[in-house]
């Protein structure tokens, strides 16, 4: 189980790699043309703020997803290594 998922994590991170798109010349040039204008100087720093947005919102959802899974995963464990009691049903 452990080779399967090394494997899928390898392919997935070397998918990633190979077909890569480079995205930020366009980022720069939406910046350049933004600033060059006098009306344009505002609007580029809501710019900014919105490709950092757009940046740190998967990772809060990765990590999010993450954190659930870690924590059922030791709840989990935990449960495994009690002892049974007979008194209590187990769910």
């Amino acid at each position: 189980m452990r080779r399967r998922l090394a494997a899928i994590a390898l392919l997935s991170i070397l998918a990633i790699c190979v077909f890569q798109v480079s995205a930020q010349a366009q980022c720069s040039m939406c910046r350049t043309a933004l600033e060059s204008s006098p009306e344009g100087k505002g609007m580029a720093a809501s710019f900014n703020r919105g490709i950092l947005f757009l940046l740190g919102i998967p990772y809060i959802i990765c990590g999010t997803v993450g954190v659930v899974v870690y924590r059922g995963y030791r709840k989990k464990q935990a449960a495994d290594r009690r002892p049974a009691n007979p008194y209590i049903p187990r769910s």
